[in-house]
């Protein structure tokens, strides 16, 4: 079998890869919106709770605060977001403007669309059960735990899998 049909079996690379992918469908199906799915995210977000901290952002969306801000940053400049008062001026605020509601609004077609594709292409119970996985992976993952058994060496956790889907 040719090395074109076989994956590294590595659940980082797996993981990456299809992230990749399914962010390129977004970015694709939104591009006529002007919003990209980042700023599609933080619309969401900000949409849920308004007037929430950088900091507060960063962490629902696994993200860091210095990769926030500068896509904030756009943001603002595109008049979607802006900084709320506070007392605190230590602590920035934002929330979600006129503007950004509309933006936000005229992107959920296109949003929806790559959603659609992906309850399609899997069907309703994979993606739930890829959804739940996913959320064991971002809630239950912790490398203070008990390690592997050791079982598989490092040379076949690494090696590359016949058959494996591209």
């Amino acid at each position: 079998m040719s090395d074109g049909n076989r994956q590294l079996a590595c659940t980082a690379f797996r993981l990456r890869k299809a992230a990749r992918r399914v962010s390129q469908a977004y970015e694709t199906a939104m591009a006529d919106s002007g919003v990209s799915i980042v700023q599609f995210s933080v619309m969401a977000e900000l949409g849920r709770s308004s007037a929430q901290t950088l900091s507060a952002i960063a962490e629902r969306l696994a993200t860091d605060r210095t990769t926030l801000s500068r896509t904030v940053d756009r943001m603002q400049a595109l008049g979607w977001v802006a900084d709320s008062e506070v007392a605190d001026r230590r602590e920035r605020r934002l929330i979600l403007t006129e503007a950004g509601e509309k933006a936000y609004k005229r992107a959920i077609p296109s949003w929806q669309k790559v959603e659609c594709a992906i309850g399609r292409s899997l069907g309703t119970e994979r993606r739930n059960q890829l959804w739940e996985l996913l959320g064991d992976l971002e809630t239950g993952l912790s490398l203070g735990e008990t390690p592997c058994d050791g079982g598989a060496s490092l040379a076949q956790s690494m090696a590359m899998r016949k058959g494996s889907p591209s």
